[in-house]
């Protein structure tokens, strides 16, 4: 079983499950009928028709991702993890401080320190565009 999000696809909540025809056929006794919209089966139709936009959109990610990354190791008292994915992690000396002040620079992140205490101080950064990234950056070390 995997799910599309990671083919960019997150917002369809869509998986696929691939195995032995056995197996498959006992797990589609219980799937339910309809389980499926139409719209978001045309939406993964439509992306596995353009995969090469889906592969572009992905570089481009990792492209900025690798930026967001160099950027954020120059400012001081900010600490990352590295990432795979189109976010990420990073620990800040006072994330509601900063959150308040991303916020008001109009740069909207996810404030995860207070779901976890090993997250103490944590900031979650979605990956965006070259712009969105700079003003992200920027929000970031004037808030810090």
């Amino acid at each position: 079983m995997r799910t599309l999000s990671k083919f960019g696809l997150a917002g369809i909540r869509l998986g696929y499950l691939m195995g032995p025809a056995a197996l498959v056929a006992e797990i589609d006794k219980v799937r339910p009928p309809y389980n499926i919209s139409v719209l978001n089966c045309e939406c993964a139709l439509f992306a596995l028709e353009h995969t090469a936009v889906f592969e572009a959109q992905a570089r481009q990610i990792r492209e900025e991702r690798e930026r967001l990354m160099t950027g954020l190791g120059r400012l001081p008292g900010v600490k990352t993890w590295p990432s795979d994915a189109n976010m990420i992690l990073l620990r800040v000396p006072d994330a509601a401080k900063t959150f308040e002040g991303m916020k008001a620079h109009g740069v909207l992140v996810k404030n995860v320190s207070k779901m976890h205490e090993l997250l103490a101080n944590c900031l979650r950064l979605t990956v965006g565009t070259s712009d969105e990234n700079a003003r992200m950056l920027a929000a970031l070390e004037a808030s810090l």
